[in-house]
């Protein structure tokens, strides 16, 4: 029969070192799992057992650490050697003169056994109820690459990793500014899974950064396995809104910028995206690279995107009701119509040609890459030449619905391009329905979710909604030129009397 054991929030640090050995022992499975190292050791009069999580750990570095710690307990009791002396003198005395950076003591075996699966040396001393960690961490890290969405022309090629701490230290890195935070906290039952909170404390509004610390905290999960689609699931509430209520990016520089701006920075461990919050519509448009190109080719970037974004919504729904009121059409406008009549209607073709480019996206994800090559020739093929000529899709569906889908990756935005595509179901669902009503109904109901989304309680269409010209739409609308950048916009501004 299996030996119940404690809850470790129930638990506390013995003085008695066999008690804390069979508490841990049983409680992490020292014996059966092979990742977790129990070494006892007696330096000088004193018992004590280290554990450490395998994989974590250069053994120099250990072996280094240990010798040290022998070192400084023998030269302790030399100097003690004709007085008595307290554990705890004993403690203060290694916390100080181990020579290594990060030495701290912990009286909560929660945070004990939350350290001990984190990587760093926990040390337990017979007659002691508290357990000394010395942190000797080194986490499994790929190297730092180029970003593999907001990639730019010129500008930094650097891109967060899964590490949170090496995340952490590139925005540092950027703003050197001691008023940046950067709060640790932990969360889920069983992963214990790091995430911080980072803002700068003169620039934030207060309230924000309350509310989405709370937030954070009051998630109940057993682990964030998923990343940060996980924690925004949890602190947005999301329910069936396909559209962000916070931007993702893998750029150091974004995320600094964000922080300037007066954003909260959340930054997740083991996911190479960190979240900013809140973000409205217009914020998920722009792209790093008008920011690294002279104004006038930033702004025309910025409308560029804004007419391909908008273009992915609206244009099969467009076609479907231009080509089922043809006298509408000028004659230069000819090209938009599809004169030829296969089985299927248009709206089903248009669907059809949505539902194949989609299958196609998934298989060039999950194939093999020295296979991506071929298969996109057979795509080329079944898409494109045969599929006209057994009369499945007309030519000008093709041709529209590709234009669509590459309008639909013009923005850096993953996630606004994937919501627009659910928004031109949508619209395409309705005009097929009802034709030109059914069109200008859905548009109409479209624009009041948007126009009713809150992102952390701010509009997700400001400043369009409510309505603000200078320093709002005149920042959508323009790259201003860098000596007119750098202003905290209204909607985050930090309330007044406020330090």
């Amino acid at each position: 029969m299996l030996k119940q054991v404690p809850e470790v929030k129930d638990q506390a640090i013995s003085s008695k070192l066999e008690d804390n050995v069979t508490y841990l022992n049983n409680l992490l499975g020292v014996g059966t799992t092979w990742d977790v190292i129990a070494k006892p050791f007696k330096f000088g009069r004193l018992n004590m057992m280290s554990y450490v999580a395998n994989g974590f750990f250069l053994t120099m570095n250990v072996v280094m650490i240990l010798e040290n710690v022998q070192a400084t307990i023998e030269a302790f009791e030399k100097k003690h050697e004709n007085e008595d002396y307290t554990l705890d003198q004993l403690v203060a005395y290694l916390n100080t003169n181990v020579s290594f950076v990060q030495v701290q003591v912990f009286d909560k075996m929660t945070d004990a056994v939350r350290f001990i699966l984190s990587g760093p040396l926990m040390i337990f001393i017979d007659g002691y109820d508290k357990a000394v960690m010395i942190d000797t961490r080194i986490y499994p890290m790929r190297s730092i690459t180029q970003p593999t969405i907001e990639r730019v022309a010129r500008g930094s090629h650097d891109g967060f990793t899964e590490t949170m701490l090496m995340n952490t230290s590139m925005i540092r890195r950027r703003l050197r500014d001691p008023r940046l935070r950067v709060e640790l906290m932990q969360i889920g039952d069983r992963g214990q899974n790091d995430v911080s909170l980072l803002y700068l404390k003169d620039v934030v509004d207060e309230d924000l950064v309350k509310q989405v610390r709370q937030k954070l905290q009051s998630i109940d999960t057993g682990a964030l396995v998923m990343g940060e689609q996980q924690v925004i699931d949890y602190i947005g509430k999301i329910k069936w809104n396909p559209y962000p209520i916070a931007r993702y990016t893998e750029r150091p520089d974004v995320a600094s910028t964000a922080l300037i701006e007066g954003h909260v920075v959340i930054v997740v461990d083991n996911t190479p995206e960190v979240i900013i919050a809140p973000t409205t519509f217009w914020q998920h448009m722009q792209h790093p690279q008008e920011y690294h190109s002279y104004p006038m080719i930033g702004t025309y970037l910025r409308w560029l995107i804004a007419f391909a974004v908008f273009m992915s919504i609206f244009l099969p729904g467009l076609f479907l009701v231009v080509n089922a009121h043809p006298h509408w059409v000028p004659k230069w406008g000819a090209f938009f119509l599809a004169n030829r009549h296969d089985p299927l209607p248009l709206w089903a073709q248009l669907l059809v040609a949505e539902v194949a480019l989609d299958i196609l996206r998934l298989a060039v994800i999950n194939i093999p890459t020295v296979m991506a090559s071929a298969v996109g020739i057979v795509a080329a093929l079944l898409f494109g030449q045969f599929a006209t000529t057994i009369q499945l899709l007309q030519p000008e569906v093709l041709v529209y619905m590709g234009f669509v889908m590459m309008a639909q990756y013009a923005t850096s935005s993953y996630e606004l391009g994937s919501a627009n595509q659910m928004a031109r179901f949508w619209i395409l669902g309705w005009t097929a329905i009802l034709g030109a009503i059914g069109f200008g109904v859905s548009i109409v109901i479209w624009f009041i979710v948007l126009a009713t989304t809150k992102t952390f309680g701010k509009p997700y269409l400001w400043p369009l909604i409510p309505f603000k010209w200078k320093n709002g739409m005149t920042d959508i609308l323009v790259r201003w030129p860098s000596n007119r950048l750098g202003g905290v916009p209204s909607i985050l501004r930090r309330k007044r009397g406020r330090a």
